[in-house]
């Protein structure tokens, strides 16, 4: 796992640089992201979630995507900015699925597909 809280392809990235819209990703070319949660702040970044206590995190956290969809994920990319004091900068990507949420005994990582952040994509 890296340090930096996001990482896409490998490389970290700021989470003010990022927009959450979950969307399918078959006409942009996909970057696979990496957001690490350290258990210390997943009581806060998960707070008010209605996780079953026999439900894994990867089921909860995947199955919120698909019912609840962009908002919900962002919530939990803005709590982790609020945290770590990120201000909003010009955005460069676009969170674009959930696909695994892994957990370990030192927190959780979020992974899943981001696209470059195009605004004529969002303008049609």
């Amino acid at each position: 796992m890296s340090n930096a809280p996001l990482t896409i392809n490998g490389v970290p990235e700021s989470l003010g640089r990022v927009w959450v819209h979950i969307q399918p990703v078959r006409l942009a070319p996909i970057a696979e992201y990496r957001f690490w949660i350290p258990k210390g702040l997943m009581d806060f970044v998960f707070d008010g979630t209605d996780k079953p206590e026999h439900a894994s995190w990867n089921d909860h956290l995947t199955r919120e995507s698909r019912e609840l969809g962009s908002g919900i994920i962002s919530i939990y990319f803005e709590k982790m900015s609020d945290v770590l004091g990120i201000k909003h900068e010009k955005c460069r990507w676009v969170i674009a699925t959930l696909d695994a949420a892994v957990e370990d005994h030192d927190g959780i990582e979020l992974q899943g597909r981001a696209v470059p952040f195009d605004p004529d994509r969002f303008a049609q």
